[in-house]
């Protein structure tokens, strides 16, 4: 059975069980936590990112190459479509979609919660066993510092990752007028992508918002809650990702 190495967490990690489970893939998530995940991926990787998939001995990092690989190996359904220019069209927006959205969103979180301990410890620690908790908060200070400095977090960043993504909500609204989907007349790693990265924002309930989000994220959330993007990503979730893990 295939093994995600995930951050529960992670939207990036989400965009990955999204595709595994919407192919109906089996797979055995492993859970890790920052820093202490170093230990884990380097043992596979070079590389320090998640998520990473191992299958059998192939071992596949970022989502974008993880959701490839597995339309090579399982391509019904497929997230990427048959036709060349249209499967160009879906990469391109998901390369975009990773940067300006994911990039950004993530960027912005982290400079708003991460000053606020009880606030980040709530998000990193989802689904944490509570041995595993414990440890994590002695050593907290210090992951944040580490995330700080490797991320490049602070108020210029997080005011430019602001701008470019309320810019690339501009954008989808545009792209998503009159249309049910990013790419042609079928669902696919376009929408996923879209989906997964703004799942954070658009899928918890008000009441949870509140306990979840900065302010700074929570109003505007508030703000953009009618706008197309926000209802669109909560259609998509209905139909392609709830729908997809029914039995």
């Amino acid at each position: 059975m295939m093994k995600l190495y995930q951050f529960t967490f992670s939207h990036y990690c989400e965009k990955v069980r999204w595709a595994l489970e919407y192919k109906g893939i089996a797979y055995q998530p492993v859970n890790l936590l920052p820093g202490s995940h170093l230990r884990t991926v380097q043992k596979l990787t070079p590389k320090r990112g998640l998520p990473v998939l191992l299958d059998d001995a192939t071992v596949i990092q970022d989502s974008s190459a993880i959701i490839t690989y597995l339309d090579t190996k399982f391509p019904n359904p497929t997230l990427t479509p048959s036709d060349p220019a249209a499967g160009r069209e879906a990469l391109e927006w998901e390369r975009y979609l990773d940067e300006h959205i994911g990039l950004a969103l993530r960027l912005w979180f982290y400079y708003h919660t991460l000053a606020d301990r009880d606030l980040a410890l709530r998000f990193i620690l989802q689904g944490a066993p509570w041995h595993r908790s414990a440890a994590f908060r002695l050593i907290y200070p210090k992951v944040r510092e580490k995330m700080i400095r490797l991320m490049n977090i602070n108020a210029d960043t997080a005011r430019q990752s602001e701008d470019q993504l309320l810019a690339a909500l501009e954008k989808l609204d545009g792209a998503l007028e009159g249309r049910r989907f990013l790419v042609g007349d079928c669902f696919s790693r376009a929408d996923l992508t879209a989906g997964a990265l703004l799942s954070p924002w658009c899928l918890v309930a008000d009441d949870q918002a509140s306990m979840s989000l900065p302010p700074a994220l929570l109003e505007s959330r508030n703000r953009l809650k009618c706008r197309p993007f926000y209802r669109w990503v909560q259609g998509v979730y209905a139909r392609y990702r709830w729908a997809a893990c029914s039995p």
